[in-house]
């Protein structure tokens, strides 16, 4: 196995913990997520600075904007995805987020005006499966309805994101990450600071601490250093398929460390949700 595709399945397998860890966390998810991106943005800047590579900013207004408002709904994005993780099971939320990618596509396809009778049976393949997932017999948790809600917001805001980011393609992935989370901290840490106290900061424990820096450096930082140093070395076909480790390994840790229920109804309806995202992502 290349060292790419080890660097890869190994940020999949970061990422595909994050629901364990905020799930530990009894802090708002608006802290949870300003932190982790001051973190993180810190992390890739350091490590930027270890390889002796600048920070390069888009050069145009318009993709400064872009890189702006994409910053701004990944912060955003966090905080709904860490409410779905609170009110519904981990897999179900991962499974809900895991639409953005199907409404990139179906975005597109209307846009191009490609959308054919390919197009609408893998529509209505995703939607019976997110039917299936969220089906009345299943256990989804504590709050179901905010739980599964969030996770759809989430998932219409990353997809925002994927659209958004072509805008300033020429700013490597790397540097526009590390400017998004930064982007993405200063605004939640704003929006803390006028809104009335969520929290007060000397009640947060050594433990708590702990898993926030885990979630900065190795859920944020490491891994992405990790995906974006793998993805330039990796045709797209071996990146989309080693991909879906993330959502599988989420089924996978909710089931066998949290102990979350999955019913064979859940099961076939992630199986047609991944299913038409691969689908759709292959080149």
């Amino acid at each position: 196995m290349k060292h790419s595709q080890i660097q890869l399945i190994s940020a999949m397998l970061v990422f595909g913990s994050l629901g364990l860890f905020v799930r530990q966390l009894p802090l708002p998810s608006a802290v949870i997520a300003a932190l982790r991106a001051g973190i993180g943005a810190g992390v890739l800047g350091l490590y930027k600075v270890i390889r002796h590579t600048p920070l390069q900013l888009p050069k145009s207004f318009q993709a400064r904007l872009a890189l702006l408002i994409s910053g701004i709904l990944l912060g955003s994005n966090w905080v709904f995805l860490f409410e779905a993780y609170r009110g519904t099971t981990v897999s179900v939320a991962t499974l809900c987020y895991y639409l953005a990618p199907i409404l990139v596509a179906f975005f597109t396809l209307m846009r191009s005006r490609t959308f054919n009778r390919r197009s609408g049976i893998l529509l209505l393949s995703a939607l019976i499966g997110l039917g299936l997932l969220i089906n009345p017999g299943a256990q989804l948790g504590s709050d179901p309805v905010i739980g599964i809600s969030f996770g759809l917001i989430a998932a219409l805001m990353y997809a925002g994101i994927i659209l958004i980011n072509p805008y300033f393609k020429a700013v490597s992935g790397l540097d526009s990450s590390c400017l998004q989370l930064l982007i993405a901290a200063l605004i939640l840490l704003l929006y803390l600071f006028i809104q009335p106290p969520m929290i007060h900061w000397k009640a947060i424990n050594t433990i708590q601490w702990g898993l926030v820096l885990v979630l900065g450096i190795v859920h944020t930082g490491i891994a992405y250093a990790l995906y974006f140093s793998a993805l330039p070395k990796l045709n797209s076909t071996t990146a989309a398929f080693l991909s879906y480790i993330d959502p599988i390994s989420a089924l996978l840790f909710s089931g066998y460390l949290l102990h979350e229920p999955f019913t064979i109804l859940q099961i076939v309806g992630a199986v047609l949700i991944l299913g038409v995202s691969w689908k759709l992502s292959r080149p």
